[in-house]
């Protein structure tokens, strides 16, 4: 009851939140709805042509045309004061105006009137009142326009690719993902947040069911060996067997444990992104890369073949753990901290896995290794399973008389 308890907690406090978000940010995000537009006319990837069908530039005339006809620019003083009659030069004097703003002196009272009336036309670009609602601030003439520039930088502008990934990256694996994303085209539809919140997502998951399946596990691995029981049963033949079928029962255990908590709490996201199965992740923006050409249903199998391997390895922990305990007190202070550590590798390897982020490909490994993230996890499996086969052999010759 405890583990459920908690597992209806963890859902309402961060998984649900993932889903939501998720939903949220296809028309509420960096793109706007754009991009799930594309995605609805042009399926999983964006070719130039198709670039060109989409009309960027046609669209940001309409907005500006949109603005002239509402008087938003030219019945606004703050927009007169510096020159600005249209979004191209309200556009320019925001961001490329260098000149400008190297003049302007952060805490002078210069800088301070400026901010003020830039503050002002955000305000009438985004069309603000008391009562705007979420759906009509994203259909604003700003937030449009924004959005626009967005996506045009995500498929037509590569040059922060070259530049960051390529040119001055001292990590191999990026560079090499990054000149395939110059050499091929930025070119995947598929949302710019899905991966990320479902590594999370995966990660939290993994988490839950690296400290589940230690809590579950470990009483009835205890129970024996705190009665004295195994001095009785290490007496035949088949009684020293016993300590063998408990420790397949837990790997089984885990093994259905993990798969479970994959059904019940990543289930419901992939579900919800099912359109996007055969669209790749491999993509790249001004913060990250994902590094790898899969599609995201192959991703979400690697995600969850890494939580199998990372709870059977924790079922080997515990059973080991169990075998060389007296009782549940001295079980628990070794658990306590093993329990942390494999916690702590979930939590590092499965949150944004395969992507230049991932804290084990980036920090430990300094981008140097393919997929290190999976092959950690592959070795506390590896690990695991071995020690619990050597405690296995080894508790065939141990003399209990």
């Amino acid at each position: 009851m405890v583990i459920v308890a908690f597992a209806v907690l963890t859902w309402f406090a961060f998984l649900a939140d993932g889903l939501a978000t998720y939903v949220s940010l296809k028309s509420h995000g960096y793109y706007g709805s754009y991009q799930t537009e594309m995605f609805g006319l042009y399926g999983n990837t964006l070719e130039p042509k198709e670039l060109a069908d989409f009309d960027i530039p046609g669209k940001l005339a309409d907005i500006n045309t949109e603005v002239d006809a509402k008087g938003l620019i030219k019945n606004e003083p703050a927009f007169a004061k510096y020159g600005i009659s249209d979004m191209y030069e309200y556009e320019y004097w925001r961001a490329s105006n260098e000149e400008f703003w190297n003049e302007i002196e952060t805490g002078t009272e210069k800088h301070e009137e400026v901010m003020e009336d830039l503050g002002i036309m955000e305000r009438v670009l985004s069309e603000q009142s008391d009562t705007q609602t979420l759906e009509e601030w994203f259909a604003s003439p700003e937030l449009r326009w924004g959005n626009l520039h967005a996506l045009e930088n995500r498929y037509a502008n590569h040059d922060y690719h070259r530049t960051y990934f390529v040119e001055s990256q001292e990590r191999p694996v990026v560079a090499r993902a990054g000149a395939k994303i110059l050499e091929r085209g930025n070119n995947s539809l598929i949302p710019y947040h899905l991966p990320d919140v479902f590594s999370l997502s995966a990660a939290v998951t993994a988490v839950f069911a690296v400290v589940a399946v230690i809590i579950l596990i470990t009483p009835p691995l205890i129970t024996d060996r705190s009665r004295k029981i195994q001095l009785l049963q290490y007496s035949s033949a088949v009684g020293r067997k016993i300590l063998r079928i408990q420790f397949l029962a837990a790997i089984v255990s885990a093994f259905a444990m993990s798969l479970l908590l994959m059904v019940l709490f990543l289930a419901p996201l992939v579900l919800s992104a099912a359109e996007y199965l055969e669209t790749s992740i491999f993509h790249g923006n001004v913060t990250w890369v994902w590094l790898y050409d899969i599609t995201f249903g192959t991703f979400a199998l690697i995600l969850a073949g890494m939580i199998v391997l990372l709870c059977v390895g924790a079922a080997c922990v515990a059973f080991i753990l169990a075998r060389f305990s007296n009782n549940i007190v001295t079980l628990m202070v070794k658990t306590v901290p093993a329990g942390a550590a494999l916690a702590t590798v979930a939590a590092l390897t499965v949150n944004m896995a395969l992507a230049d982020w991932n804290y084990v490909f980036n920090s430990v490994f300094h981008g140097r290794v393919d997929m290190p993230e999976v092959m950690l996890c592959g070795t506390v499996l590896v690990l695991g399973v071995l020690a619990a086969v050597l405690v296995l052999k080894r508790e065939k010759c141990v003399d209990v008389v």
